[in-house]
């Protein structure tokens, strides 16, 4: 039953939110354009996180709780292709059969960059090779071009997944509530995959920005170049 209920979480998520960005121009994103003089925050973020990795692991590993281990399965959902992708599919079936139209391209577009994201992923991981903590703990260790799971370590595709539609819904509403939301989401996904021992902390920060750039890339680009009608509820005015 604990699938369903993701499901259906995430899919509400999607209505709420992906629903409000018809109010709002489906060009411009103002309140999402990054300040220029903040730019070098992710990559000092990414450094700091990668000196970081055996420590912050350590400490992760020596906290380790029943109650964080329940916790821990159950965030673990919202990064899996086996919520997310019913959860979209579900989001844009609703769409359609209320015909909210702003809805639907919302969803479209936040699909689009579930794939975007989930391709680039996919081909970085045997590229990179970065060997999992759970293996020796050396954050160090790298055999690139590889099939092995063990050396799969970034980039991490739970926080691929996620980001990627937080991003695209976050930037699709402008609204605060929904980035605080979203962003919430992807935190806890990252630790999540912290705590469980499958990726470093510098995985999880340089995946969550990564996934950003090719999600805010792609909904920017379909919205440029696959301009689509206004809600049909707005047309039978």
């Amino acid at each position: 039953m604990r699938w369903r209920v993701f499901v259906v979480a995430i899919s509400q998520l999607f209505f709420i939110s992906s629903a409000a960005a018809g109010q709002k121009d489906s060009v411009s994103h103002p309140s999402n354009e990054r300040a220029p003089g903040r730019a070098w925050i992710i990559p000092v973020g990414i450094v700091a996180a990668a000196v970081l990795d055996p420590e912050v692991r350590e400490w992760t590993l020596n906290r380790h709780t029943r109650s964080l281990d329940r916790f821990a399965k159950s965030v673990n959902g919202l990064g899996t292709a086996r919520h997310l992708v019913p959860a979209i599919a579900l989001t844009y079936a609703s769409a359609l059969l209320t015909r909210h139209e702003s809805l639907a391209n919302g969803t479209i577009n936040a699909a689009a960059a579930y794939i975007a994201s989930d391709l680039v992923e996919s081909a970085l991981k045997p590229v990179i090779g970065r060997e999992r903590p759970s293996v020796e703990g050396n954050s160090h260790r790298f055999h690139p071009f590889t099939a092995s799971g063990d050396w799969h370590s970034f980039p991490s595709a739970h926080v691929a997944h996620i980001t990627s539609l937080a991003q695209a819904i976050s930037m699709q509403t402008g609204s605060r509530p929904v980035t605080i939301l979203s962003g919430s989401l992807v935190a806890l996904v990252a630790w999540d995959r912290v705590y469980e021992d499958q990726h470093w902390t510098s995985d999880v920060t340089a995946t969550a920005a990564l996934s950003s750039v090719i999600s805010e890339a792609t909904v920017k680009w379909l919205e440029s170049h696959w301009p689509r009608s206004p809600d049909a509820e707005h047309q039978s005015k």
